[in-house]
């Protein structure tokens, strides 16, 4: 939500975080955490002073989603096999290319991180 935030007002200058807390109604506490991941992948970047804040640092139609919820959440999958490839072994000692869960969540991941990648800042922004 905070992205979409930044994406809205992109070339406008940066937005304060209490600002972005406020419209999207986060605990600047929690905003803080993930604010500061972002600007360390250089997504963001901050600006100091009374008129600083945070701003994409790039156009939001250059921004996918995967590549902020990488940031923030680490990985995707359903189940814990599901983006591994298929060699990898199962914790549970099945066999994993006859296993009908890790086929099906492996095509619904393969969906999921197609849509996201395919998805940008600028795709979330209504108006």
């Amino acid at each position: 939500m905070a992205m979409t935030a930044l994406a809205e007002s992109f070339g406008k200058g940066p937005l304060p975080m209490s600002r972005i807390a406020e419209s999207k109604s986060i605990p600047i506490r929690f905003l803080e955490g993930i604010l500061l991941q972002l600007k360390k992948k250089g997504i963001l970047e901050s600006i100091r002073g009374v008129d600083g804040g945070y701003a994409l640092k790039r156009p939001p139609e250059t921004i996918s989603l995967i590549e902020v919820l990488r940031v923030t959440e680490g990985s995707m999958s359903y189940v814990s096999c599901s983006d591994c490839v298929s060699k990898v072994e199962c914790e549970f000692g099945w066999n994993p290319d006859t296993c009908g869960i890790r086929r099906i969540f492996s095509d619904v991941y393969v969906s999921l991180l197609h849509k996201m990648e395919t998805t940008t800042l600028k795709d979330l922004v209504i108006g």
